[in-house]
């Protein structure tokens, strides 16, 4: 009897490795799912200039949240090396300094955290390459505004008007 109720316990613990469909994670409180899907919707969104790089970097700042909370309770699931990897990725892309270090803190991870999985060697090989720091795209900047321009006033006319006169014609 005992030995049954040790298994049934294991089992109502579920598997160590891989998080469940129902937990969340983050300030966002994102499943798995929506981490990954968020990740390739925001990647589509910046490449299709649906979002600026400012907007991009802080929603994937909040994926990134989630991902790191995730990895925390969840270290073995087996998403996580291909996910932090495409979070990365997408760093990548964005200009600035704090999305560089950002890129190169998980690549740095996944390539340490899982070395054996193919990620791993991806990641390597982007650091080996090195990480640079993205100048701010052209097709995102301000346009400046055309300057406004003084309207010419109207100059002061001397033909007869209609209207009668204030002072009395002389007679």
């Amino acid at each position: 009897m005992k030995p049954f109720i040790a298994v049934l316990l294991l089992l109502a613990q579920g598997s160590p490795g891989n998080a469940p469909g129902d937990a969340y994670f983050g300030r966002l409180k994102m499943s798995t799912l929506r981490i990954r899907y968020e990740t390739m919707q925001l990647k589509k969104r910046y490449e299709t200039h649906q979002l600026l790089p400012e907007q991009a970097e802080h929603l994937l700042q909040l994926t990134d949240d989630a991902y790191m909370e995730w990895a925390r309770h969840y270290p073995r699931d087996a998403w996580l090396p291909s996910t932090g990897f495409s979070i990365a990725q997408l760093y990548e892309e964005l200009p600035g300094a704090t999305a560089r270090a950002r890129a190169v803190t998980l690549l740095t991870y996944v390539a340490s955290t899982f070395p054996k999985s193919p990620y791993a060697q991806k990641s390597r090989a982007q650091l080996h390459q090195g990480v640079s720091v993205k100048p701010y795209p052209a097709w995102a900047r301000a346009t400046p505004a055309p300057a406004p321009t003084a309207l010419p006033s109207p100059a002061p006319t001397t033909l007869p008007t209609l209207a009668p006169s204030a002072s009395p014609s002389p007679a």
